[in-house]
């Protein structure tokens, strides 16, 4: 019985080993895939968030064998905004976000982890009150750009040599002021959305 358990560690170490998986200096890793993008709606109450899930994109570059520089790129988000559970206007927004990344090679099971820190502008292509009845109705809404950090932690997990599945979280600080014009009441608030996203994609390294 120990010869066998000795025997079953001996082959699950050499498994692990053989499936050895590291990035060098030099090397391009290209992502796409689809991203979630879910609001913490802290608007102080006056609207709410929905979330959304687009295309998404990144391309890293490794400085070192560890330090990598990635760029965030994808599809515009589109988000309903609501009130009292009634969709009063929609935002569109887009969140290009540059990272420095740590990668963590000494992972021996083909699973390689990393961490980021970066910083993202968030811009909005296109926002618009939709109601049409109401004191809203006919209001003309302006949400303005914002900056601020982000930060990750993502997984490769390599199916064959070069190729495989990533999945990343990023929290990111994002808050923006919106005002709406054109009303009885006019209105200037907050939109502290600080969403939290979760990305599923597949890679290639070059």
């Amino acid at each position: 019985m120990l010869n066998l358990k000795k025997s079953l560690i001996m082959t699950i170490f050499m498994v692990l080993s053989a499936n050895s998986y590291a990035v060098q200096k030099g090397d391009w890793i290209i992502r796409g895939g689809l991203t979630n993008i879910a609001p913490q709606d802290n608007t102080g109450g006056v609207v709410t968030v929905d979330d959304k899930t687009n295309l998404t994109a990144t391309i890293a570059y490794l400085v070192t064998d560890n330090i990598g520089v990635e760029v965030l790129l994808g599809l515009p988000f589109k988000h309903n905004l609501n009130s009292g559970g009634v969709k009063v206007g929609e935002g569109t927004h887009l969140p290009p976000t540059l990272t420095a990344q740590y990668y963590f090679n000494e992972t021996k099971s083909g699973l390689r982890p990393y961490l980021g820190v970066g910083y993202n502008y968030t811009f909005f292509l296109e926002d618009k009150i939709t109601i049409t009845t109401g004191g809203l109705a006919g209001g003309n809404l302006k949400i303005g750009d914002s900056n601020g950090f982000a930060y990750q932690l993502g997984f490769d997990l390599e199916i064959s040599e070069g190729f495989g599945i990533n999945l990343e979280i990023r929290r990111f600080n994002i808050e923006n002021k919106a005002r709406i014009t054109n009303i009885v009441s006019p209105m200037e608030f907050n939109v502290a959305l600080d969403p939290t996203t979760i990305g599923l994609s597949l890679y290639k390294e070059f």
